[in-house]
């Protein structure tokens, strides 16, 4: 048993107690550490090679604090007049100074201990961008991990990491086009109820490595607490299909207006189609095609933190690729008067569909109107403007009056 299983921010004392009472050996996903050093260059480099030798290979914990004997946990010794801010600060810097490429989604936590002391656990994930290499004073060095501890890349080793790095972004980029181009033809997983849509997908970068796929009972966990309701909707229900767990709103027809979809990858894909439906606001008049600038930044800033606790809920590690695109919205205009009258700003959206680029979520506390902000702005830009007009100097989501 290693730490891997437990959310970091659940990990306590008696945990890492328990590590110790059972002997649990140093692996591939866990090494322990009595002290913690970085302090001349050697150190720093060793530290580096430790962290990277755990991105490049299957990610896992690096524990300061608890001694090793053998090759097992030995005592749960803590660090210290540790600060953990500060070392959390240390540790950022170093990763950020000395490694390339930048290894995405590292989380350091302090650990306290009835004792006064802490220990500092560092939890790498198996990246995404791999191989990392460590380039310090002169040195680079590429590292990876088995059973026995870190040892260094060989050549062969080195050209499959790079071309795996490459593939697993394309497969990433390849899933979110095939949705999209099921969803434009008309092959959602639901009947819906109109054809122009919001689509969001959240996708895990290590959806397509990890070994096996999400189980019944999994699923179901990730909708406790009504974490995967769709957006934009007052009633809706689960259901299984042959992808995962489909979680959907209908209207008086039995048409879906909304649904999350969670894949057994750990993929989600929201979609919803009622923002966007050209209504008739005056009898014998046109119906409008505009996308209403608040509502619709609005229901995705309220959606979004729901589906990001469902994946964390289950284990699905950080980091996320978030993105969104609108599908059929040709000719749509951005609403952005406060009065009922109708008032078209600036320009057309000249395309059928609009993709925007993937953003990448990294740490769990991230706010939803910063991350989708980027996202808010490129379909702005569509409507010829510079961005969203509905954030502040702050750089924080207000509403345009």
């Amino acid at each position: 048993m290693s730490l891997i299983h437990l959310s970091l921010d659940a990990v306590s004392e008696s945990d890492l107690q328990r590590l110790v009472e059972d002997r649990i050996p140093e692996s591939k996903n866990i090494e322990y550490k009595q002290t913690l050093q970085f302090a001349t260059d050697e150190q720093k480099r060793e530290f580096l090679s430790d962290l990277t030798a755990f991105a490049n290979t299957d990610g896992g914990d690096l524990i300061f604090g608890i001694s090793e004997a053998d090759g097992v946990a030995g005592e749960l010794v803590g660090l210290n007049n540790l600060n953990p801010d500060d070392a959390a600060g240390k540790v950022e810097n170093l990763l950020r100074d000395f490694v390339q490429p930048r290894i995405v989604g590292t989380r350091v936590r302090s650990v306290p201990l009835i004792s006064g002391k802490h220990v500092l656990i560092i939890r790498i994930p198996r990246s995404f961008s791999a191989p990392h290499m460590v380039k310090h004073s002169g040195i680079s060095r590429f590292c990876g991990r088995n059973s026995n501890g870190k040892y260094d890349l060989d050549v062969h080793e080195l050209r499959l990491a790079f071309n795996a790095g490459e593939t697993y972004a394309e497969r990433l980029r390849a899933f979110r086009l095939d949705r999209i181009n099921r969803l434009a033809s008309g092959e959602a997983p639901v009947e819906l109820a109109g054809s122009h849509m919001l689509a969001l997908h959240i996708l895990p970068l290590d959806g397509f490595r990890r070994e096996g796929r999400l189980h019944t009972e999994e699923l179901r966990k990730a909708d406790q607490n009504f974490r995967l309701k769709p957006m934009n909707c007052s009633g809706w229900g689960p259901a299984f299909n042959f992808d995962g767990l489909v979680v959907k709103a209908s209207n008086h027809e039995g048409k879906t207006t909304s649904y999350v979809q969670l894949f057994r990858k750990g993929f989600i894909e929201v979609v919803e189609t009622q923002l966007l439906e050209p209504r008739q606001w005056k009898e014998g008049s046109p119906k409008p095609k505009i996308i209403p600038s608040i509502a619709w930044e609005q229901k995705l800033m309220e959606a979004l933190p729901g589906y990001l606790e469902a994946l964390a809920s289950i284990g699905i590690p950080l980091p996320y690729s978030l993105s969104l695109s609108l599908l059929n919205v040709r000719g749509f205009w951005m609403y952005v008067s406060p009065s009922h009258s109708v008032h078209y700003d600036h320009a057309a959206i000249n395309r059928d569909h609009l993709l925007t680029e993937e953003v990448l979520i990294e740490t769990p506390d991230q706010p939803a109107d910063i991350l989708l902000r980027p996202l808010f702005d490129q379909v702005w830009n569509a409507c010829g403007r510079a961005g969203s007009i509905n954030y502040n100097e702050e750089g924080r989501w207000h509403p345009h009056q």
